[in-house]
């Protein structure tokens, strides 16, 4: 149901076919938890689009739909701001955390345009923040609160929204460095006066990315998943370096052209720098792309 008091709005024809009323998505969600069961540490969330997609009484529905991540658009434009102040008389951010039960399960995707107070009050919620510098930027969507969010202890990930361009390393390399031109400071994310600004970057996402994702242990540790990357210690941009200083050099040098091998759960789907599906994966998109611009 749409109500005249919400930001919910009608699916265009082309988003039509994406729509479900709470029941329906409520099965969609029961029979994915039965098909995860086949899958190794596969874990089923909810992603109730956005405030502008879903009203008030279907986002509290779909978020109770069992205990995995809840990810959700918000404020990642300035209009979408504006649109939220005009329905509801609150910013899109403001608005979730006074009427959601917003913690540690949720990971609200961008964010990007919050006032002080919103920050903090993100921060102290326990969820996570999705950020995805890359397409923000491509988009010329803003600039995140990065250095307050994270004064504030606020946990962060990375992720593709748009696939302009996919690599982890460029992510935060460009996280970072908006920062910089904002604060006109260097070193901005890092942890303190000396410390690898590469290093805190990579394993705050890395932590915060393994909580929006559901994911009880991250990293090398026992018990949890064998998901490795293996960078490539001959790269030009890697040599002498030691200790934080590889981290430094991949996030802010070397990106992903410094990936060797990735294992997925123990099994090597990346090898000497080429997916094992590489060739048969480029013929597949080469023959949609082809259909597509027919």
């Amino acid at each position: 149901m749409r109500t005249p008091d919400s930001a919910a709005r009608a699916p265009a024809a082309g988003q039509a076919r994406f729509v479900h009323d709470p029941d329906g998505f409520a099965r969609l969600v029961e029979g994915a938890q039965a098909a995860i069961g086949r899958l190794p540490g596969g874990v089923v969330g909810v992603a109730p689009h956005s405030l502008r997609a879903v009203t008030e009484g279907e986002l509290a529905a779909v978020s109770r739909l069992g205990d995995g991540p809840v990810h959700i658009h918000i404020a990642e434009q300035t209009a979408e701001v504006d649109a939220c102040l005009a329905w509801s008389g609150r910013r899109p951010v403001d608005w979730l955390l006074h009427h959601a039960e917003v913690d540690g399960r949720w990971c609200l995707v961008h964010a990007t345009h919050m006032t002080a107070g919103e920050t903090r009050a993100l921060a102290a919620s326990g969820a996570v923040a999705g950020l995805c510098p890359v397409t923000e930027a491509n988009l010329g969507d803003g600039v995140f609160p990065g250095a307050d969010y994270l004064a504030a202890g606020g946990r962060f990930g990375v992720g593709s929204d748009s696939n302009v361009r996919i690599d982890a390393a460029e992510e935060l390399r460009l996280l970072e460095y908006s920062q910089r031109l904002t604060a006109r400071a260097r070193n901005v994310l890092a942890g303190g006066p000396g410390r690898s600004t590469g290093a805190d970057l990579y394993r705050g996402a890395l932590a915060g990315g393994a909580q929006a994702l559901g994911v009880a242990d991250d990293g090398l540790a026992e018990g949890a998943a064998a998901d490795i990357v293996a960078l490539d210690a001959g790269h030009p941009d890697l040599a002498g370096r030691s200790g934080d200083q590889i981290l430094d050099s991949y996030v802010f040098a070397a990106g992903s052209g410094a990936v060797r091998d990735v294992w997925r759960f123990g099994r090597r789907v990346v090898a000497e720098g080429r997916h094992t599906a590489r060739d048969a994966v480029e013929a597949r998109y080469r023959t949609a792309l082809a259909g597509l611009l027919a």
